[in-house]
């Protein structure tokens, strides 16, 4: 199984093509990164870069009955404020009982990073498990007990025999990876190591008995049952909603949707090798657990994009179609959902045609989102990706196809952001969560890339977002105002400078 049985998975930086930094045409990016020439860009300074850890525990946190327990100095922990308080919310959008999770910290001191804190750890899991009775534990192995070289796993086999619950090590050091998304695969790691994955007989389902007179029937029914069950594999950033609207449009081809691994249960993970299809929602989220389920369980697997969007949405659904011989049912589906829809968004696009947008945000949805809009009329100026692996070549593909000369950035840095919209002045902005405030304090109107209380994907997103902008360009009283008595700290003279000055080759 090569790397799924290794304690540690390996950061992307070892297993994929990866970048942090570029600047260039959208077309040029992917010769770039097969050339070499990506490796070697980097930065001169950084004003800012995103924690892995934090993106393993947003998702870790929406686990049903898990503890977590923060491996780490205790600040590390103070994450969790806005993490807990989110995932129950999300659990809440789900019909779940809407509970925070348990999270404890070891709190590890000078003395400790000196000599060791497997100690800490061992009593600390003990009493999670004692206390708070939780099917999972999560073991969080930050920056410190990475450094010092603690054997988290050794110190998991010494007290699972006296544990009710589960203990899985989620090996999330921030240090290791220049990418972030190096998370999601330190998440899927932790439950394919040690999580089951398989249903128990009798308890999650019911074998056919070779005794029973109707066992013929009833075998056709349960592989017929395996065969149609698409598993769906979300990220924190896709809401209820855009579970909701493929549940609904798979559903109307005859398919069975399960959604998985956010905001599941252990139960419900067990389910994850019952069925006839894994499918993503975002390629760089899922391809390291896909892989393995297809090795481990011989599960197909679609990697397509996001459904984001006409066009998006129609191949994301035709390829899953096609793989259950419902490609003329799916057709049909579509067809009719793109006519209600563009009737639907039609009262908008006046208002849109024209506009200047700049996209920032994740690698998959700047690029998708970039050809809906020029599909829906909209000017693109530009795309801002906050990192590059080879999982987005299709979608950066697409969109050099669909926007070959759109200018592409491989960027995170809010400053070289705001040199962006000073000197391109767009007229809307679609961005990341956590800088609209730096985006308003600059002038401009911005709508979220993602909002998980709203939807984005299929047909429903569509209309969702048309009818967003529109209110943005509208009322876009708020940032004029802001901007005018709330400076930015950069001065003058960054403006007058590419905003890529600090990109090396």
């Amino acid at each position: 199984m090569g790397h799924y049985d290794k304690a540690e998975p390996p950061v992307r930086d070892a297993r994929l093509i990866i970048g942090d930094s570029y600047s260039g045409r959208g077309c040029d990016v992917i010769d770039c990164a097969r050339s070499g020439c990506l490796l070697s860009k980097g930065r001169r300074f950084w004003q800012a870069n995103v924690c892995q850890m934090s993106l393993s525990l947003m998702m870790a946190a929406t686990v049903d009955n898990c503890a977590i327990i923060m491996h780490a100095p205790i600040g590390c922990g103070a994450t969790m404020a806005q993490l807990a308080p989110n995932a129950a919310r999300g659990k809440a959008r789900r019909g779940k009982q809407p509970s925070m999770p348990v999270w404890l910290s070891t709190n590890l001191t000078e003395i400790d990073v000196i000599g060791g804190g497997g100690s800490k750890l061992r009593e600390t899991i003990l009493y999670a498990d004692r206390e708070y009775h939780p099917e999972i534990i999560f073991v969080v192995a930050t920056c410190a007990p990475n450094i010092i070289g603690d054997d988290i796993d050794e110190v998991i086999r010494s007290v699972e025999k006296n544990t009710e619950a589960i203990i899985t090590a989620l090996h999330c050091p921030g240090f290791k990876s220049r990418v972030v998304a190096s998370a999601y695969d330190a998440f899927y790691h932790a439950l394919l190591s040690r999580v089951p994955l398989e249903p128990i007989a009798y308890r999650d389902w019911r074998p056919v008995e070779r005794a029973d007179p109707d066992y013929a029937a009833k075998l056709r029914r349960f592989n017929s049952d395996k065969r149609s069950t698409v598993n769906i594999w979300n990220a924190t950033s896709i809401g209820a909603g855009d579970e909701e609207e493929m549940a609904r449009l798979l559903g109307a081809v005859g398919l069975r949707a399960r959604i998985y691994a956010e905001y599941c249960s252990a139960d419900e993970l067990r389910m994850v090798s019952f069925g006839g299809l894994n499918v993503s929602m975002c390629n760089v989220h899922d391809d390291y657990i896909l892989a393995y389920l297809h090795e481990k369980y011989n599960i197909p697997y679609i990697i397509k994009g996001m459904p984001l969007g006409f066009a998006g949405t129609r191949e994301w659904l035709m390829e899953i179609a096609d793989s259950f011989g419902v490609a003329d049912r799916a057709a049909s589906l579509i067809a009719d959902e793109e006519r209600r829809c563009r009737e639907a968004i039609e009262p908008f696009l006046p208002l849109l045609a024209g506009k200047r947008v700049l996209i920032a945000g994740g690698v998959i949805r700047t690029g998708a989102e970039a050809v809906m809009l020029s599909e829906l009329g909209l000017d693109v100026i530009g795309v801002r990706a906050y990192h590059y692996d080879t999982g987005a070549d299709p979608v950066l593909a697409d969109m050099a196809d669909e926007l070959p000369d759109v200018p592409l950035t491989v960027s995170n840095q809010p400053f070289e952001l705001i040199n962006q919209l000073k000197n391109l002045k767009p007229d809307i902005v679609i961005s990341h969560n956590g800088t609209h405030a730096w985006i308003a304090k600059a002038g401009f109107v911005s709508v979220p890339l993602w909002d998980t209380e709203r939807t984005f994907f299929g047909y429903t997103g569509v209309f969702s977002l048309v009818r967003r902008l529109a209110f943005a360009l509208k009322n876009n009283s708020y940032p004029r105002r802001l901007s005018a008595n709330a400076p930015l700290p950069y001065r003058k003279s960054w403006y007058a400078r590419s905003f890529d000055a600090y990109i090396t080759d």
